[in-house]
Order: structure tokens, then C-alpha cells, then sequence
């Protein structure tokens, strides 16, 4: 899987020269957060929500209601926008995506190939998808397995889903702090995991939960 995977190719863009007024209701309209600011076909900023916020008048101006709706109509994005904004390619794994946008604290980016702005993706559509890949829109049941890292422990989960005849739907690992064992948590297409738990322990693993 890979960002074009999961991108909204329908992008939503203004002009540079489109006023912060108008950039709002279009936000409002599309129900979107951040706008990619274009100049001709070259994706030149990036506004947020937040941002047209920031450039409104305090509700405390002495202003009339007049002169703030002329003033906002004046303003442009450009001179608010993020400047080059980063982006990222449509070929990125969605998950060093999210780990991106954590660091950076970004809710999401511009998908840009060839210099082209091709989509934009969220933090939302990330784990929209993650959501799908962990097996959670499914029903089913789920065990959870602390294990070592020895070679053949993998082998003989499948063998002993394979001899009970239950479909795996999502495999996760993680790393136990300060820990050697790792947490293996199964997602299983059954109603009754109970079966592959016992089995899973008779077999030496350390089985710390069923449901």
C-alpha cells in the first residue's frame, strides 16, 4: 500500500490571489481543514483552518461589521499562506506518512509527483486505512501472545490456525519496553478463539488474552 492508495485525488485548491473571505466558505462548503494555494498549475502555500482564523479580527474590534467583511475580502490567502509547504510522494508508505506528521505535527500533506500537485491525504484517511489492514472493521476474535523472537514461533501460529482452519485477519507485533519478548496480537475470523488458545499454550507460548 502506498499514499496513491489512499489520497483524495479530488483536490480542492484556490488561488493565490483568492481572499481569505472566500477561502473560508470554501472550506465550509467541502468540509475540509487546509486549502493547497496554486498559482497556475504550481502548488506555490498551504492555508489551514486555523490560519484564516488567526488573520480574522478579534470579535472585540472596534470595527463595524461592515469594514470586517471588507477587510476579509481584501486579504488574500498569499498573504497568509505557508510558503512551499511540504509534501510528500504518492509512493510513500501511508505509515511513514503518520510518523511524519506526528513529528512534524502536521493533520496532513500535499501529494505532489513529477512537480504536479496529484492529492492531498490526512491524518484521517491514514488510519481509516490502518483501521482496515488491523482487521477491526471486521468481526472476529482476537489473542494475545507474549513470545520471543527465536525463529519457527511464527511457523507454528500458522500451523496451528491452519490446522483449525480459522482465517487470520491481522497479525500485529510490538516491542515490550525493557522487555525481550514481544506482543503478538492475532485478529481471527472465528467466534469461538478458545480452541486455538489452548492449543497455542500446549504448544509453549504464553497466551495472555482471548476475546
Amino acid at each position: 500500500m502506498r499514499i496513491r492508495d489512499v489520497m483524495s485525488t479530488n483536490v480542492v485548491a484556490v488561488d493565490e490571489k483568492t481572499s481569505i473571505h472566500d477561502a473560508r466558505k470554501i472550506m465550509e462548503a467541502h468540509k475540509i481543514r487546509r486549502l493547497p494555494v496554486m498559482k497556475k498549475d504550481k502548488l506555490v502555500g498551504l492555508i489551514t483552518k486555523h490560519m484564516l482564523l488567526e488573520a480574522s479580527p478579534s470579535p472585540a474590534t472596534a470595527l463595524s461589521i461592515h469594514e470586517l467583511h471588507y477587510l476579509l475580502a481584501k486579504m488574500t490567502v498569499k498573504e497568509i499562506m505557508v510558503k512551499k509547504p511540504f509534501t510528500i510522494s504518492p509512493d510513500m508508505p501511508p505509515e511513514d506518512a503518520l510518523q511524519l506528521g506526528q513529528e512534524m505535527g502536521y493533520g496532513g500533506f500535499p501529494v505532489v509527483e513529477n512537480g504536479k500537485l496529484v492529492g492531498v491525504v490526512t491524518e484521517s484517511d491514514i488510519v481509516r486505512l490502518m483501521t482496515r489492514v488491523l482487521g477491526v472493521t471486521k468481526k472476529g476474535k482476537r489473542i494475545t501472545i507474549k513470545a520471543s523472537t527465536a525463529f519457527g514461533n511464527m511457523q507454528k501460529i500458522m500451523s496451528i490456525l491452519d490446522k483449525n482452519k480459522t482465517v487470520l485477519l491481522s497479525l500485529m507485533s510490538l516491542k515490550e519496553p525493557e522487555e525481550e519478548e514481544w506482543l503478538i496480537v492475532l485478529r481471527l475470523d472465528s467466534d469461538n478463539a478458545e480452541p486455538i488458545a489452548k492449543e497455542l499454550t500446549s504448544s509453549g507460548f504464553n497466551v495472555t488474552y482471548v476475546g
